[in-house]
């Protein structure tokens, strides 16, 4: 379903909504700084957030974007959380992280129709782990606030790596694969659960994840993300980790100009020679 579908019919749908008065959202009240980031986020976008917990995709416990139609910021989260409060608000304020970077213009990236792989078109068949690339560099953006908040230890931004691993023994690695050792390297607190996702990759084969993996999380890791051209040459360099084009060629970012109400980049392929 297109995203400005989605958001058309969770709006008009008959759910109980959540109307947001002050500083609360979702039923929480914001702790003071995640309660400027919110009024930042609002004055920006010139709308206020809307916010509901509603279904999401298996993995997904939270989502937050900007609506493409209206520019109207959006937080959605899974039912689960509700009146969950330790971590409800630990969720609602790392979704308020991404979105006060929207809102300054980092931006989403998107492939091309015209970018093919293997299996397919990369729109198609690797979208999702682009998208999960940007968060992870987007976590090294704000990583500090989530430190400070305790956020990483109040919900699990770095998901269960080592039981998917476990789940899909004897099965091919792939890209998706490699995103989540590097999740691994960068946001697991405790030595031992890297240490535990880095035998169950070794065991499957997936040394190939390893190595990219490893190699993205040092790019994020030491690399100086501060604006949103930062964030694109980072986000560029890992790009080619992941999808190392032929000879002649290589990867360019063109802005979305169907795109009114924030920054998506289009991802291309540039011919480098003739």
């Amino acid at each position: 379903m297109k995203p400005a579908l989605f958001i058309f019919l969770l709006l008009t749908a008959s759910l109980s909504l959540s109307a947001q008065t002050g500083r609360g959202l979702l039923g929480v009240k914001l702790q003071p700084e995640i309660a400027t980031l919110a009024d930042e986020i609002e004055k920006k976008a010139g709308k206020k957030i809307y916010a509901e917990f509603t279904e999401l995709e298996e993995y997904m416990i939270a989502s937050s974007f900007i609506n493409e139609d209206d520019g109207r910021p959006i937080v959605l989260v899974r039912p689960d959380f509700e009146g969950d409060d330790k971590k409800l608000p630990a969720i609602l304020a790392h979704e308020l992280l991404h979105l006060r970077l929207r809102i300054n213009n980092f931006p989403t990236y998107l492939f091309s129709p015209d970018v093919k792989t293997q299996r397919g078109r990369a729109l198609d068949v690797e979208q999702g782990n682009i998208n999960d690339l940007k968060d992870l560099i987007e976590h090294r953006v704000f990583r500090d606030v989530m430190q400070r908040l305790d956020l990483f230890n109040l919900i699990d931004i770095a998901g269960d790596t080592a039981k998917n691993a476990a789940a899909r023994k004897g099965k091919r690695e792939s890209n998706a694969d490699a995103i989540n050792y590097a999740r691994a390297v960068l946001e697991y607190q405790d030595p031992k659960d890297l240490k535990k996702v880095t035998g169950l990759f070794t065991a499957n084969g997936w040394n190939r994840s390893i190595k990219i993996g490893s190699e993205m999380a040092d790019m994020i890791n030491n690399s100086v993300i501060k604006t949103p051209a930062d964030d694109e040459a980072v986000f560029l360099r890992c790009l080619l980790k992941l999808f190392p084009p032929p000879g002649g060629y290589s990867f360019k970012l063109t802005p979305d100009p169907t795109n009114k109400h924030f920054r998506r980049m289009v991802i291309k392929i540039n011919k480098t020679r003739t």
